[in-house]
């Protein structure tokens, strides 16, 4: 591994050490909390307004709370959720909260159903994050699933997350893809 490899993985490990710092001073309430007006202000965005297709996320609890936002916007949009399978995301139609099984890893409920197979429909895809820049760079959890998946999808791409989550910088490497907005409060 290079140096500035390493300086990149360690930087990463510092600033997902720190955020989880912030993010346990918070309540699982006040982060449900938190999260309404930062959904309000996607709801605003023109390409979520226009987008028939919409892949979402079920939330962990220490991200943005997204479950009633996806059982809302199931009545009106296509919604579509990642499923982790492997190494990899496969693409879910979401059929209502009570279609949900317990995912892989993380233990994320997840659509039971079969794979979406067009990825080209998804007009706008909502991705959860650890940090944000005010480039629109975005650092996961450190596997990688999301890049791997932005790589060969075009839609509109949402980073969501708490106001503490958006940095001046986040370091980033080959693999990591920008977002088109990011969305926060």
């Amino acid at each position: 591994m290079s140096v500035l490899k390493r300086n990149i993985e360690e930087e990463k490990a510092r600033i997902r050490k720190e955020i989880r710092a912030v993010k346990q001073n918070y309540s699982f309430e006040q982060k449900k909390e938190l999260s309404l007006p930062i959904l309000k202000r996607l709801e605003q965005l023109p390409e979520f307004i226009q987008a028939k297709t919409v892949m979402l996320y079920w939330s962990m609890k220490d991200e943005v709370y997204t479950h009633d936002f996806v059982c809302k916007w199931a009545n009106e949009k296509k919604v579509i959720l990642p499923s982790v399978k492997g190494e990899t995301l496969d693409l879910k139609l979401f059929e209502g909260a009570d279609q949900l099984i317990e995912g892989e890893h993380y233990g994320i409920p997840e659509p039971e159903g079969a794979v979406f197979m067009n990825e080209d429909e998804i007009d706008l895809i909502l991705i959860p994050g650890i940090a944000f820049d005010r480039e629109k760079n975005r650092m996961g959890r450190g596997k990688a699933y999301y890049d791997r998946l932005l790589q060969s999808l075009s839609s509109f791409k949402v980073g969501i997350c708490f106001d503490f989550q958006v940095l001046d910088h986040v370091p980033i490497d080959e693999h990591d893809i920008k977002m088109d907005e990011i969305v926060f409060q």
